[in-house]
């Protein structure tokens, strides 16, 4: 689930502009310009939408289907 951002705040990784969605791995605010979009597929034939910044997007943990593989 992608969670809005209502008030006003910054982006807390570039700090330039207004965020508009958390991070749903850390909850930082991301400006549209520093969030990335996955989707996290479950049962059968669902996804829910994951806005994360470039940190948990790259955690496997936290992304498992997109993130970096360990080496």
């Amino acid at each position: 689930m992608i969670t809005v951002v209502t008030d006003t705040r910054k982006c807390e990784v570039c700090n330039k502009k207004e965020a508009v969605m958390l991070c749903k791995g850390c909850g930082v605010p991301l400006c549209r310009d520093c969030y990335r979009f996955d989707l996290f597929a479950y049962g059968c034939g669902s996804a829910n939408p994951l806005v994360l910044c470039s940190t948990c997007y790259d955690d496997i943990d936290i992304n498992p289907y997109g993130a970096k593989r360990p080496e």
